[in-house]
Parts: structure tokens; sequence; C-alpha cells
């Protein structure tokens, strides 16, 4: 498709970029070869963030990672870029990304992995076969170089239930409330939860609300039995778990009178 210009007039007009600041060469300008030095320049400083952890292509079957930083929560994560990596050979899709940790993951052939699980950030799908490298496709744009919300973000939302569900370790950060129910209301916790994944559960209609571990455990001072779930039913009580390395449930945080199911 043929791209839309200014007209001829407008564009010999045009003085700078307002958004890059990018300075265009008046006609005549003399030396020339300075002022497209100074273009080159401007244009480099714009573009030096699409760098930013940037695949690119080596020689034979390597691939290189440019520099760049990312964002784990409230953690700013430092990736100091790397040459040299070596790819699995006839490999049609190879998802590259960096683990919450900055380390870099270079032989994931499946699909990048689920979020919720393994927070990360999406770099670049490469093709290769023949000992070469066919093609890098840029992954970067999808999350901005910024972990979403389910994998590590600080940002919260809220949840009212007047029925029965369960959770995902995807919504983990989340407030989950019984507001609006008429009868007890169960919550089932996510079976398997990684360690750190973090819900917070509050009594706001006077019936039972109902935290259901599974077959974990819910470690708490009313009651340490695996698959009893934990309940209240005054509005304003509300208690926060979070899963260990046992795929267990710690209380962190408890208000009010919460009991275990006999």
């Amino acid at each position: 498709m043929t791209e839309v210009y200014p007209t001829d007039n407008e564009l010999e007009n045009i003085q700078s970029d307002s958004e890059t600041g990018v300075e265009y060469i008046p006609t005549g300008t003399s030396p020339y070869y300075l002022q497209f030095r100074k273009l080159l320049y401007r244009l480099l400083s714009a573009a030096r963030r699409a760098n930013d952890l940037r695949v690119y292509k080596e020689e034979g079957l390597n691939i290189g990672v440019k520099a760049g930083k990312f964002w784990v929560g409230t953690e700013l994560v430092s990736y100091p870029g790397s040459s040299g990596n070596s790819l699995a050979d006839d490999k049609e899709d190879i998802y590259i990304y960096l683990n919450s940790s900055g380390v870099l993951v270079s032989n994931e052939y499946d699909g990048f992995p689920d979020m919720a699980v393994t927070p990360h950030i999406r770099l670049a799908v490469v093709s290769t076969s023949d000992g070469d490298i066919n093609s890098i496709t840029d992954s970067r744009s999808g999350h901005n170089i910024m972990l979403p919300f389910g994998a590590g973000g600080i940002k919260k939302y809220i949840e009212s239930h007047d029925i029965d569900d369960t959770l995902t370790p995807s919504e983990s950060g989340s407030v989950h409330t019984n507001y609006g129910a008429a009868m007890p209301v169960v919550i089932t916790l996510p079976e398997d939860a990684p360690e750190g994944t973090v819900f917070t559960f509050a009594v706001q209609a006077a019936y039972e609300l109902r935290i259901d571990p599974d077959s974990a455990t819910i470690r708490d001072s009313c009651g340490q039995t695996s698959g009893k779930y934990k309940y209240a039913g005054t509005i304003g009580d509300c208690i926060t778990l979070i899963a260990d390395e046992n795929c267990d449930w710690v209380t962190i945080a408890k208000n009010g009178s919460w009991n275990e199911e006999i």
C-alpha cells in the first residue's frame, strides 16, 4: 500500500518533527554532510529506547540481545545484554524471553509459558534451519517492557461473588467479596498455585464467605487441616492468603472471626 505524504510544498517547509525533535535539513544547506550527521544523531536519539532488549541476528545460529530494563512489581530488573547465544537448528519457532530474574531463556519450542505460572518478558520468536537463522519476529510490544498485573504488577482489582467460583493463578493480587450474595458463597483457591500467589477475601454480605483450599491446607490460627475451608460471616471480616513453596496457603493478614470447617 502506498504511503500518504504531505504535499511537496508542505514537506519543503517542515522545520522539525514536534514529537521526536528530529530536525529536517533545509534546502540548500551547506555543508550538507554535517547537517546529515545531525539528522542521524537526532534520529538515533529518538529511536534509542526501541533498541532495549532487542533480539538480533549474529553469525550462524547465534543471536544477541541488547541491554535493557523492566519492572517486576516495584523492582527494576536490569539485563546487561548478551551475544553468542546459540540456538537449536531446524526449529520452526523458538520462543526467546527473560524470566522475572532477568535470565535469558532460548530453548522453549512449544510457546511462551503461562504468564501466571512463569512471569517473563517476551522478546522474540526465532526460526532456524540449515545452520542459519531464517527470521526473527519481535514480541516486545505485547507488554511494553512491563509485566502485566497478574504476573507481579502492583494494580489490584476487586470482584464480587454472589455464587460459588474457582480462582486462577492469573488473578493473583485481587480482592474477592460476597457483596450481593443471598446465601453462603464458596470461593475455591487454585490448585498447585505458584509460590507467591496471593488473594484477599472480604465479607460484604451477612452470609458465610467460605475459602476452599481444595486438597491443600490454609495455615491459620483457627486450623491447619488440609482440604478444610475457612469461613466468616460478619461484614468487615477479611483475610489475605499467600501460596507457599508447598502449594499450601499462609495467612498473612486477618480481621474478624474466621473459623475452620468442622
